[in-house]
Order: C-alpha cells, then structure tokens, then sequence
C-alpha cells in the first residue's frame, strides 16, 4: 500500500522490493550457512526494521524544531539505540 501511494514510483519502489529482497537473503543464508546464521540474520532484519520507526518518528517530531544535522543525528542515535536494544533483548 506505501508504495503506490509515494511519489515518485522510483522511491516507492524501494519499498515494494525490501521484502523480497529479506527473504531472498534469508533463504540463501540458510541454504549456504545453515539455519541458526538466517536465525540470526532474521532477528538483525527485525531490530534494523524496529530501529528505523524509531527513526522516522524522532525525524517526523524533529524535523520543523531543529535543523537537518541535528534532527538526522538524534534519529540516527535513536535507531541504534532502538535496533540495538530489540537485538540484545531477543538474543537474551
């Protein structure tokens, strides 16, 4: 559904492509490595996923209070710190 309503198609296809681009990597990561390494790629592809909401509201809330540098330095600490925090909950 995002990717038909963004403008322009190039960018929303972007997001029309990250999944089977996921599961793609997945499946070729459990075929040539084994299925505890796609395990762990999963949970990596699940906190990266997490981590970028987390960006997108803090650079959504940001964006007309600070300028450019800034807002995209908070959001980026807060997807490291949201990506981060998914990944070492999940693996504990």
């Amino acid at each position: 559904m995002l990717s038909d309503v963004l403008k322009p198609k190039a960018f929303a296809g972007l997001f029309a492509a990250a999944p089977s681009i996921a599961i793609a990597s997945l499946a070729l990561t459990a075929v040539m490595v084994g299925s505890a390494n796609a395990s762990q790629a999963a949970t990596s592809m699940i906190a990266g996923g997490v981590g970028m909401v987390a960006f997108c509201v803090v650079a959504a809330l940001l964006e007309k209070k600070a300028g450019a540098i800034v807002t995209s330095g908070v959001a980026w600490i807060a997807w490291a710190a949201c990506a981060g925090l998914v990944f070492w909950v999940v693996l504990q």
